[in-house]
């Protein structure tokens, strides 16, 4: 059987295999150390699956959550999705606006935050977020194994952006905001 990344040749290829990758239909996928993904996020897999297809490549997403962790803690999660588009098209303007329209928060990751974004605390403390400016090589690590074609497109097009709901914990606004975008 053939490589469906080692074939992609553009970002619209990339989002149709990452959509086979969170349907199963795909066994891997590039810069991921799992075979799926986390359970907490199976319920937004037709979501993501659909933006994929729909032409926002989603590469890291969470539900918002918020209640006692396995450790006893509070944990408190934001929504959000980081992925990539093709920004010469309509879609970036699409969703932006969607996700604007929605209250939600955007970082495009050559744009990083005056002040940290914290997506996910433990007892009021941050565990993770966005706080500097993305790596210059993460395209190189995060899409090793992709066609070559579809690696220069990336490269050359391809904007990188997160989009996050604001309230912790809330989990009914996000997704179908950018479900709307890319009908």
């Amino acid at each position: 059987m053939a490589n469906p990344w080692r074939s992609t040749q553009t970002i619209g290829d990339l989002g149709q295999a990452m959509a086979d990758w969170l349907e199963a239909r795909i066994p891997a996928r590039p810069g991921y150390f799992d075979t799926r993904p986390d359970t907490e996020t199976d319920h937004l897999i037709p979501t993501l699956a659909r933006l994929c297809r729909g032409g926002y490549v989603t590469v890291d997403s969470q539900p918002g959550l918020e209640g006692p962790g396995h450790d006893g803690a509070h944990w408190r999660q934001k929504a959000y999705v980081e992925g990539y588009l093709d920004g010469r098209g309509p879609l970036l303007r699409q969703i932006l606006r969607a996700a604007e329209g929605a209250g939600m928060g955007t970082i495009r990751a050559n744009r990083p935050p005056a002040t940290p974004v914290p997506f996910t605390d433990r007892d009021g403390q941050p565990t993770s977020g966005i706080t500097t400016r993305f790596p210059r090589n993460q395209l190189a690590r995060e899409w090793d194994g992709i066609g070559r074609r579809a690696f220069r497109d990336l490269r050359a097009h391809g904007v990188h952006l997160v989009i996050y709901d604001p309230v912790w914990g809330r989990n009914d606004r996000l997704w179908p905001a950018l479900t709307g975008a890319v009908r």
